[in-house]
């Protein structure tokens, strides 16, 4: 029956995709979240790999595989996130090197005298966020 709808699919049905679509969404979702950890980029990897699929539908040479083809660009897509990431966090890592140096000593003393006037919790909250480079929902 899969490999009629993909047939139907290739053909420019598109509710015999969404049908195929549906069938394998949840698998696509838990595969994606196996890669990236974290419920929306999951979710947009598996959209972003629907729309390539969609796409790309009449490239598929053997309907009987389309699963496993549509799990190939899931996959390929959480790389893809995975790579981006990696450049977002090296850049940000340059970026606070950059910063830290330009910083004097005596502003380093004046901030660090201000921060230990502060709580002990806010003072923890102000050092994960700043310096440590925390996102606020990770400290959440």
């Amino acid at each position: 029956m899969d490999e009629l709808m993909v047939k139907k699919a290739k053909k420019g049905d598109k509710k015999s995709f969404s049908m195929l679509i549906e069938n394998i969404k949840s698998e696509a979702y838990r595969v994606a979240y196996c890669y990236l950890h974290n419920q929306e980029d999951s979710m947009d990897s598996v959209c972003d790999a629907i729309e390539k699929a969609y796409n790309n539908l009449k490239r598929l040479k053997e309907p009987k595989y389309f699963n496993t083809w549509f799990i190939r660009i899931v996959i390929n897509e959480c790389k893809q996130q995975l790579r981006q990431k990696q450049k977002v966090i090296c850049m940000a890592d340059e970026l606070y090197e950059v910063e830290q140096k330009s910083i004097d000593v005596e502003t380093k003393m004046d901030i660090e005298t201000l921060l230990n006037e502060l709580p002990p919790l806010e003072r923890t909250l102000i050092y994960m966020k700043y310096y440590l480079g925390y996102t606020l929902e990770e400290i959440a």
